[in-house]
C-alpha cells in the first residue's frame, strides 16, 4: 500500500529538506536577526552581511545545480545539501565574531542553493502528471512550517540558554533531516517499478500546463527581470520584518510571534495557491496573490503608527503572497519553457530568484544605517511588488494560448 502511493512520501520528503535548507536556512531565521546585530562587532550591516553571503553563495551554486543533479541524482544531492545545512548551523553555533558567521553562511548558502526548490521541482515533473502545482504547493510548505516552529522555539532556547545552544539546535534538526530523507527518498517512480502519479482516475496523462506561445528573446529576458524582483520582495519581506517591528518599538516576541503567524499563513497559502494554479490557472491566482502581498505590504507602511493588529494583518498577507515566491516562481518556470528546455528554465528561474534574495538581504541594513529607518525599504518593496506583478501578468496576457482540449 505504501509502495502504491509513493509518491505521498516523495513529497513528504520534499516538505522536510525544504523545512531544513529553506525554511530554517532563511524564513526560519529573520528571529535571529536582532540578537546576532546587538553583537559587538556585527552591527545592522554585519546583519546585512551574513545574509547577503548566504544569499550570493547560493547565487551562484545555482548556475550549476542543474549538473549537480545530472551527476548525483536528487536523492545523493539532497543528502548532501542537508549536511552542508547541518555543518552551516554547527559554525554558527561557534561564532562569537563576524568572520565565523559569515563562514556559517557559505555553507549554509551552498546547502540552500543545491538543496532547495530546484529538486522539489524535479521530483514533482517525474513523480505527477497530474496536479504537479498542488504538489509544488506541499511540498514547498515546509519553509511556511519552519517559520512557525522555529522562530517560537530559537526565542524560548535564547532565553532560557543562549544563541549558540538554538543554532545548534537547528544544526541538529538539518542533521536528522539529512538522514531521513536519505533513506526514504527515491529519485524516480521506475526505480521502485512505478508510473507517475495519474491522478484519481489512474490515466497517465501529461499535466494541461498554461499553453504559451512562443516569445522574442526580449520578452523573456524580462520575465528573468520579474523573478528578480519577485526575489527581492519575497526574501526581504519576511527576513526583515523582526528589526522592523522592533526598531519601531514593538517588542522582540511580539515580532517573533508574528513571524510564526505569518508563517502559518505561508504555509497554509503555498497549499491553497497551489491548488488555484491547477484549477484556476496561472493568471488568475498569480494576480490573485499579487494582490493579497500589496495590501499586506500597504498595512507594514503604517508600522510607525504603532498598531498591532495591522501590523499582525500585514505579516499574515505579505506572508500568503509571499507563496508565489516558491510554487508560483516554480510553476511559472515550467509553463514558459519548451519541455525539452524546464530543467534549464527551472534553473534560470531559481538563479533570478536568488539573486533578488541576495538584493533584498544585501541593502535593508545599508539603507537603515543611511536613513535610520527600515520603513523605507519595505516601502521599496511595495513598489517592486507592482512592477513585477505587472511584468509576469502582461507576458502572459500576451503570449498564453488557450489550452488544447
Amino acid at each position: 500500500m505504501i509502495k502504491r502511493h509513493y509518491e505521498k512520501v516523495i513529497i513528504g520528503c520534499c516538505f522536510a529538506f525544504i523545512f531544513a535548507n529553506m525554511g530554517i536556512t532563511s524564513t526560519g531565521f529573520a528571529v535571529h536577526q536582532p540578537f546576532i546585530v546587538a553583537m559587538d562587532g556585527v552591527g545592522d550591516t554585519g546583519g546585512s552581511l551574513i545574509l547577503s553571503t548566504r544569499t550570493l553563495v547560493s547565487l551562484v551554486v545555482m548556475f550549476v545545480v542543474d549538473r549537480y543533479y545530472d551527476l548525483l541524482d536528487v536523492r545523493r544531492g539532497i543528502f548532501i545539501a542537508c549536511m552542508l545545512t547541518f555543518l552551516g548551523f554547527l559554525a554558527y553555533s561557534l561564532a562569537t565574531s563576524l568572520p565565523v558567521f559569515i563562514l556559517g553562511a557559505v555553507i549554509l548558502g551552498v546547502g540552500y542553493g543545491f538543496g532547495g526548490m530546484v529538486a522539489a521541482t524535479i521530483l514533482a515533473n517525474r513523480w505527477f502528471t497530474e496536479g504537479v502545482g498542488t504538489a509544488i504547493g506541499i511540498a514547498s510548505m515546509g519553509s511556511g512550517c519552519a517559520a512557525i516552529i522555529m522562530p517560537l522555539v530559537v526565542v524560548r532556547v535564547i532565553e532560557a540558554f543562549s544563541l549558540s545552544a538554538a543554532f545548534f539546535v537547528e544544526a541538529c534538526v538539518a542533521l536528522v533531516i539529512g538522514v531521513v530523507v536519505v533513506v526514504l527518498l527515491r529519485n524516480r517512480p521506475s526505480d521502485l517499478g512505478l508510473e507517475p502519479y495519474a491522478g484519481k482516475s489512474g490515466k497517465k496523462r501529461v499535466r494541461e500546463h498554461t499553453s504559451m506561445q512562443p516569445a522574442p528573446k526580449g520578452e523573456r529576458a524580462l520575465l528573468l527581470v520579474a523573478m528578480v524582483l519577485v526575489g527581492i520582495y519575497c526574501c526581504g519581506g519576511i527576513t526583515y520584518i523582526t528589526v522592523l517591528l522592533t526598531s519601531s518599538g514593538f517588542d522582540a516576541s511580539f515580532a517573533a510571534s508574528i513571524v510564526s503567524i505569518a508563517g502559518f499563513a505561508l504555509m497554509m497559502a503555498k497549499l491553497v495557491v497551489g491548488r488555484m494554479f491547477d484549477k484556476l490557472g496561472s493568471v488568475i491566482a498569480s494576480a490573485v496573490m499579487f494582490a493579497i502581498g500589496a495590501a499586506g505590504f500597504i498595512m507594514l507602511c503604517f508600522v510607525e503608527t504603532g498598531f498591532a493588529p495591522l501590523m499582525v494583518a500585514g505579516g499574515a498577507l505579505i506572508a500568503i503572497g509571499l507563496s508565489l515566491g516558491t510554487v508560483g516562481v516554480s510553476i511559472w518556470s515550467l509553463e514558459t519553457a519548451e519541455p525539452e528546455h524546464r530543467t534549464r528554465q527551472i534553473r534560470n528561474f531559481q538563479v533570478a530568484y536568488a539573486l533578488g534574495g541576495f538584493i533584498a538581504n544585501t541593502l535593508p541594513g545599508i539603507v537603515k544605517d543611511l536613513v535610520g529607518s527600515y520603513l523605507v525599504s519595505y516601502e521599496a518593496m511595495l513598489v517592486i511588488l507592482a512592477v513585477s506583478a505587472f511584468i509576469v501578468l502582461r507576458y502572459y496576457l500576451k503570449f498564453a494560448e488557450k489550452p488544447s482540449s
